[in-house]
């Protein structure tokens, strides 16, 4: 029998997925916490019951978004390219299911659309991907793993390919998964 906790956190569990379609087909500004209810079946009223706002139900997804967004770059600096190209092969592997896809395609929108949250933009600012692998992009190019030129540049066309493919695979998931070997191109030397 399912507690009344239980159903709580699986209706918001529900409005929190139905958030995230929307606001990747429609965009923040193009959703309304009216059509978020109107999709989850529910009244507006009842809606308000889980999340105060439509922005409170962007700033948990962010949340759930940064949680995955955890990765410990400086355990990587023994073989930055082993690292990475296991992080690109569980990457890629999560993308196989939608809401991870679709995840993917919000945080990369969260860091254009600064002007939402400023609880967003603190939350992102420290978990800036293309920053944060620098070093890790520095030392495999001092042990002749990866391509001479400035790091910053090498992450964000590497994290920048990862997000492409995310947002194209939340659009269309039956369409092939590329290789983690070919994201790995862009940073390895030929």
């Amino acid at each position: 029998m399912v507690t009344k906790q239980e159903q709580h956190e699986q209706r918001r569990l529900q409005l929190l997925q139905v958030a995230l379609e929307q606001f990747v087909a429609r965009g923040y500004y193009g959703t309304s916490t009216r059509e978020i209810s109107k999709a989850a079946g529910i009244s507006s009223g009842l809606m308000f019951h889980y999340f105060n706002s439509k922005e409170h139900i962007y700033e948990e997804l962010i949340k759930i978004g940064c949680q995955r967004m955890d990765i410990d770059f400086s355990s990587g600096m023994t073989d930055p390219a082993a690292f990475l190209h296991a992080l690109v092969s569980e990457l890629l592997a999560m993308l196989e299911y939608p809401f991870s896809a679709k995840m993917f395609v919000l945080m990369g929108n969260a860091f254009f659309h600064r002007d939402i949250s400023q609880k967003v933009n603190d939350m992102l600012d420290v978990r800036n991907v293309s920053l944060l692998s620098k070093e890790l992009i520095m030392e495999g190019q001092r042990l002749g793993q990866f391509k001479k030129g400035d790091p910053v540049a090498l992450s964000l066309a590497f994290w920048n390919a990862i997000q492409g493919i995310a947002g194209h695979i939340a659009l269309r998931p039956d369409d092939p998964m590329p290789e983690a070997a070919w994201i790995m191109d862009i940073l390895t030397k030929s």
